[in-house]
């Protein structure tokens, strides 16, 4: 890369990360402290050829408001340290709920200050930029320039010798010699031209101060420990005069200490992101080359299998046809000697005739001997021979392979088979489903009941078929009989309510606050932390048109496990169907009609089967692993099992309805014990389960929830 492009990627990159330092940058580029250095240069030096250049991506790119997509007005930065125009928060905050803001970019919440957006940090720095951009001469090219930059604050026309910090201006001598002569300016910075161009000037313009006190409009000079807010020499003895506070200078050197010592963790974690990367980059494109050559064998096995098939199949044709010639020349010799044993019948039988008719007594009897003889010769001629003859007569026949021809031809092909791949570093953990760190498992000790919300009527709850534990903590259970979602908190007190337009039957929570809710056709419902819907995901291609979405989870990677009736569906976090489990064509895998579903930390898929009293485990891939439970009350077997979860150990944990009881089952479907039951804990039909931060496991029957500790 020539000098020039590689300085202006540096600069593009260093104004990006101080606009916006959470957004991601090129991992090709060098650390943020040179590109500062870079950038100073690169932007204050007009007779670079370079400069114009970059001066015009770095408007369109860092200093546009991504709302209004136009030039920054009041830019105010929001704790996420993303920034906007003032107005244009004043006016996504009157489309929000009083005092609630999510930032465009991040979506994260926003809490206001008592003023609202008024009282927002302003993005001083993108003023800074703006400035310089702004006082580059307009309409100039670099040659034009090389000559003299021309005076900005006179119309002589003259060439500027001078750069003033603080207003900023071009000056020419006169002009610079006017501004030393107004009390307003008189104390203001000015360098010279040389040494604007040749960087030695990078540091005044680094320190140029713009931020000032939005109440004096004073420069702010001080910064008040007490309300941890920068503030001018005015604030100082008024509001301010009780307060701690030092110098700008001092705090900002204090506070840099503790910034740069943070901003070493992150470099090093960056460092561990790009090299994370590099490996994934590094396996992606071993895969392509890898699935090419596996493709070649699989097509080299297959040609030499149909290969070895054309030959014994040619091999057994021409068995058969010899065998058939053999067979043939024996019919033919069959069919001669019976021509011959009929023509003598024939004789025999018109020569008795024409005796019988014809002839006198004495004729008769002077041939009855001979005739009788013959009669009971041709009568009985041969008859051992057929029968031994007809003892070699065969039919040829091809008996088919007892074999599963497809399953034997598989074998001959050969297994796809995974291996771990050993990768030099780990990947950056991403969790996009609410987990727990309680292990059921643990301990020898039972279960007991602390407290019990709702009624054993029908009251405030109905039909309670599912729960989730918020990323808050909140409690969330499907009201399948009154249609809506009951949001609870920590403590089991009620907070709201959110009505819906159908019967929900599960909900999954996710960690950004997103709620996912099923009992709608084949839709999933996604709704926000305040219960709004924010969009509807359709599940394509279910067999069964008048089932519904039942159980729904969320594995570590965000992609979405949803039942309809027989079959299960991985969907892809935007709702593009990944991977279908179950239905008529599945075999081994075919479910009842009522499935509840769980995902693993290692994003193995769980089903809970309500209608064969079973449990099956699937990896990732779809691939079954094994079966779990069968119909019965004793240990290990289930009647009418609901909602499935599991814990930290990923141990499973289900509600057995009909027995009465939730159970626990290993990792591996080994039934380790029952956890509650209605002898010792007073359980009736058992419908959801969630596992909250604090350790309670909480259970929910029709009207009831229940939580155990």
């Amino acid at each position: 890369m020539c000098p020039s492009k590689n300085l202006k990627r540096m600069t593009l990159t260093a104004l990006n990360f101080l606009q916006n330092p959470s957004r991601p940058v090129e991992r090709s580029t060098v650390n943020v402290t040179r590109c500062q250095q870079v950038w100073f240069r690169c932007v204050i030096l007009p007779g670079e050829k370079m400069a114009s250049n970059a001066i015009s991506d770095i408007t369109d790119e860092f200093l546009v408001c991504q709302v209004c997509l136009e030039d920054f007005r009041q830019p105010k930065v929001l704790p996420c340290l993303h920034t906007f125009c003032k107005p244009c928060l004043d006016r996504l905050l009157a489309t929000e709920p009083v005092g609630k803001l999510d930032c465009p970019t991040c979506r994260q919440d926003v809490p206001l200050p008592e003023n609202g957006v008024q009282g927002l940090k302003s993005n001083f720095l993108v003023g800074k930029l703006r400035d310089i951009l702004q006082q580059q001469p307009k309409g100039e090219t670099s040659e034009a320039r090389e000559d003299g930059v021309p005076c900005t604050v006179c119309e002589a026309g003259n060439s500027a010798q001078f750069y003033c910090v603080e207003c900023p201006d071009y000056l020419c001598q006169t002009c610079k010699d006017m501004h030393r002569r107004f009390k307003v300016s008189k104390d203001h910075k000015t360098v010279t031209i040389q040494d604007l161009q040749s960087g030695q000037a990078a540091a005044e313009l680094r320190g140029r101060e713009t931020s000032k006190c939005e109440d004096h409009q004073e420069l702010n000079k001080f910064y008040c420990d007490t309300c941890h807010r920068v503030i001018c020499l005015h604030c100082v003895v008024t509001a301010h005069k009780d307060h701690q506070y030092v110098e700008i200078e001092k705090a900002a050197e204090r506070e840099g200490a503790k910034i740069k010592e943070k901003q070493a963790t992150v470099k090093n974690t960056a460092d561990l992101h790009e090299k994370w990367i590099q490996d994934l980059q590094s396996v992606k494109d071993e895969w392509s080359s890898q699935v090419q050559r596996s493709e070649e064998q699989i097509r080299k096995q297959v040609k030499s299998i149909i290969g070895a098939a054309k030959k014994v199949g040619n091999d057994r044709i021409a068995q058969l046809r010899a065998m058939n010639a053999a067979r043939e020349k024996q019919m033919e010799a069959a069919m001669e000697a019976a021509e011959m044993d009929l023509a003598s019948a024939k004789s025999c039988v018109q020569f008795t005739d024409n005796v019988l008719e014809y002839g006198s007594p004495a004729e008769l009897m002077s041939v009855a001997g001979e005739l009788t003889e013959r009669l009971d010769q041709t009568a009985d001629e041969k008859k051992a021979d057929k029968a031994e003859m007809t003892k070699d007569f065969v039919n040829l026949t091809v008996e088919p392979s007892t074999y599963n021809v497809e399953q034997e031809v598989s074998k001959l092909v050969g297994e796809i088979t995974k291996t771990a791949i050993q990768m030099l570093s780990s990947p950056p953990t991403l969790t996009t489903q609410v987990r727990h760190n309680m292990a059921i498992g643990k301990g020898d000790g039972g279960l007991k009941r602390i407290k019990v919300v709702g009624e054993n009527r029908f009251g405030q709850f109905q039909g309670l078929t599912s729960l989730a534990v918020t990323a808050e903590g909140d409690i969330v259970a499907t009201g399948h009989g009154n249609s809506r979602l009951q949001f609870l908190g920590k403590d089991g007190s009620f907070k709201k309510k959110v009505n819906l337009r159908f019967k929900p039957l599960s909900v999954a929570a996710l960690t950004n606050g997103e709620l996912l809710v099923t009992g709608d056709g084949h839709r999933i419902h996604v709704l926000d932390k305040q219960g709004r819907e924010s969009r509807v995901i359709q599940v394509p291609g279910a067999e069964e048109t008048g089932r519904t979405t039942r159980g729904v989870a969320v594995d570590g990677l965000g992609r979405i496990i949803v039942t309809i009736g027989r079959q299960v569906f991985k969907l892809s976090p935007g709702g593009d169907v990944m991977m279908r489990i179950g239905g008529e064509d599945q075999g081994q895998q075919y479910f009842g009609s009522s499935l509840r579903v769980a995902v693993n930390s290692r994003n193995q898929i769980i089903v809970s089967d309500w209608c064969n009293n079973k449990m099956m485990m699937f990896d990732s891939s779809g691939r079954h692993l094994f079966t779990c439970g069968s119909l019965g009350s004793g240990p290990g077997q289930l009647c009418s099992p609901q909602c499935v979860i599991t814990d930290s150990e990923d141990d499973i944990i289900v509600s057995d309805c009909n027995n009465n009881r939730v159970s626990l089952f290993s990792r591996d479907g080994t039934f380790i014990r029952h956890v509650l039951t209605k002898s010792e804990h007073s359980l009736c039909c058992p419908m959801g389960l969630a596992v909250s931060y604090d350790g309670h496991l909480i259970v929910s029957d029709y009207n009831t929830i229940t939580f155990f500790m």
